[in-house]
């Protein structure tokens, strides 16, 4: 071992990202024990097993271990762990775990802790972790602790600053802490769990040091807790996501507060949402208040919020007009969220001015007008969706040109001609609706440059003439709906092209001719387990273990998540969404004037429903 001898003064060995299996033979630390300086191991995401940690009896020196995403397994033998006196930071995350070694309390000076990502179990108060006086970050995320909403066990530690519990198993504590005060001053909270935590804890109101507090889904019995940011200035972040609050919208009484992200979203918070909003959050990045009980009307005071990045009011009660003060004082805004409520008035922005806007999301509404020319404007829109409306008019020829837009939907509303002939002049939308308007004119030459498209719905409408032959240079299609319209023709064999099809609707047209034999829909899920079995012109390597995001970002739901899709089967029609689009396959090409014999080939079809017309 004379290549170790020589390295007996190394203080850092960094040996993550490779295949090492059982680390203490492969270098012969049980033999030399020669890196007693060593004071930085870092073995990330290698095969470690459960036999290899004895080369740690050696490492005297070390303050800082990281043996995440490995192979860990079980209740290990920890002897060599528990004798570093001198350890500071031990990341064991992303691992297989499940029993903590006795000799945990000799860690004192263990100040970083991170076992997230394990089949850890049991209530933490029977946990030695308490007795960690020295801890400042304790991850415990993702395993199967049951943790007290009081924190109970935790409040010896003194330097206890980050403590990060989600997905876990929260309750309300019954132990004689109430009346307790913590010990700790907390900087970042994240208990984003499952469970009834009863009322908020008492630690909360000892609290003045908070950045960051995320309490989402435990079921909490409450108002908004005002007081919350009043004792805590720093506050930047707070989530209560689907937390059961109930009651009003209660602002604080100081109105210098630095929140920059607020999400209070799917809670039964009511009323109206407060007129000042906007002065007393003036620095928010990031808001969101969907799916409540919100009434009245959008206050014009959210204009003040000149850093406003992601606004989502969607699925309450709200009424009124959109204030225009949206569109003009919120410049920084990336995603505006208004669907599902009771809105009203003429879309009709004079001006738009948000050039950072990609996504706006305003369906289920009850909008008149015609979509603004000032849209146009809107070059880094990727999501445009106004369905559910009542708006009319012609679809604009600049919808075509926007260079970014990937998803259109302009479903169920009354808007009447022809598609433009520019309509896919940028290449660039990859999910377009048009069903139940009063469009109609010939597809000829319309969907041409459509060329990443892969989901089409334009029935119910009154579209006419034959389906264009181009429709074959759409290599990325796997829904095309064309049900409920006046086309006619025969079913073009350039449908025979488009191996991704997994939907299509030809219905209640006037189609005549024979069944394409190659008309086969194939699940994007059968076509992701195919290609898993047949893993041609990849490499095999391992998987990454898991995220490395330890608090959440925030983002705008992807709309096509929430996207309705009609299919009707025997005769009835039905609405998938979600997920469960990636499952399906079906044809429908009822009630048209098809003739001939139906394709051997459909026989194969084992899965699919066909309709009896």
């Amino acid at each position: 071992m004379k290549e170790f001898d020589s390295l007996s003064m190394l203080v850092e060995l960094r040996l993550g990202g490779n295949e090492i299996q059982n680390f203490a033979i492969s270098t012969g630390f049980e033999r030399s024990l020669r890196l007693n300086k060593l004071e930085i191991l870092k073995l990330s995401f290698n095969k470690i097993n459960d036999s290899t940690l004895s080369f740690l009896k050696g490492l005297s020196s070390l303050k800082y271990l990281n043996l995440d995403n490995n192979q860990l397994k079980g209740s290990i033998d920890m002897t060599g762990l528990c004798e570093l006196k001198q350890l500071q930071e031990l990341d064991i995350s992303y691992n297989d775990l499940n029993g903590l070694p006795s000799c945990l309390t000799n860690l004192n000076n263990l100040q970083v802790l991170d076992i997230s990502f394990n089949n850890f179990s049991g209530n933490i108060s029977l946990s030695r972790i308490g007795s960690l006086t020295s801890i400042r970050d304790l991850k415990l995320s993702d395993n199967h602790f049951q943790i007290p909403i009081s924190l109970g066990p935790f409040f010896n530690l003194s330097n206890l600053k980050n403590l990060n519990g989600d997905h876990n198993e929260i309750y309300e504590s019954t132990e004689l802490v109430h009346n307790l005060i913590p010990r700790f001053q907390l900087q970042r909270l994240s208990l984003a769990c499952h469970g009834f935590g009863g009322t908020f804890p008492k630690f909360l109101y000892y609290q003045h040091d908070l950045q960051f507090v995320d309490l989402s889904h435990i079921k909490i019995i409450g108002e908004f807790p005002s007081w919350l940011l009043q004792n805590n200035t720093k506050l930047e972040a707070l989530y209560l996501v689907n937390s059961s609050l109930s009651g009003s919208l209660q602002l604080p009484n100081d109105s210098h507060v630095n929140l920059s992200r607020l999400d209070i979203s799917r809670n039964h918070i009511q009323n109206q949402i407060p007129t000042k909003i906007g002065a007393y959050f003036p620095w928010l990045e990031f808001l969101n208040l969907s799916r409540n009980y919100f009434s009245g009307s959008i206050p014009s005071s959210i204009s003040n919020m000149s850093s406003l990045g992601v606004l989502d009011l969607s699925n309450n009660g709200l009424s009124g007009n959109i204030p225009e003060q949206l569109v003009e004082g919120c410049l920084s805004l990336r995603g505006l969220v208004l669907s599902n409520n009771h809105l009203k008035g003429q879309f009709f922005w004079r001006s738009f001015n948000l050039a950072y806007l990609t996504d706006l999301i305003l369906s289920g509404n009850q909008l008149t007008g015609i979509l603004p020319n000032s849209l146009s404007n809107g070059s880094r829109l990727e999501a445009l969706d106004v369905s559910l409306n009542n708006l009319s008019g012609k679809i604009p020829r600049w919808i075509g040109y926007m260079s970014s837009l990937q998803y259109l939907d302009l479903s169920e509303n009354n808007l009447y001609g022809s598609l433009p002939s520019s309509f896919c002049s940028s290449r660039t939308m990859t999910e377009v609706y048009l069903s139940k308007n009063k469009l109609e004119g010939s597809l000829i030459g319309a969907l041409d440059g459509c060329l990443s498209l892969n989901r089409l719905d334009l029935s119910h409408n009154y579209f006419g003439g034959g389906i264009p032959e181009s429709i074959g240079s759409l290599l990325e299609l796997s829904f095309l709906l064309l049900g409920y319209n006046n086309l006619e023709g025969k079913i073009p064999s350039q449908l025979c092209k488009l191996e991704k099809l997994s939907l299509i609707d030809l219905s209640h047209n006037h189609l005549f001719g024979h069944i394409l034999p190659c008309l086969q829909p194939t699940s994007k899920w059968q076509r992701e387990r195919e290609t898993s079995l047949n893993p041609s012109g990849n490499s095999l390597g391992r998987e990454n273990r898991g995220p490395q995001i330890v608090f959440p970002v925030p983002a705008v739901e992807d709309p096509s998540m929430n996207k309705s899709v009609e299919f009707t089967t025997k005769s009835i029609s039905y609405s998938f969404k979600g997920i469960i689009l990636k499952y399906i396959s079906g044809i429908d090409l009822s009630c048209n004037n098809l003739t001939g014999e139906i394709p051997v080939e459909l026989g194969n079809l084992s899965n699919i429903q066909c309709s009896p017309q």
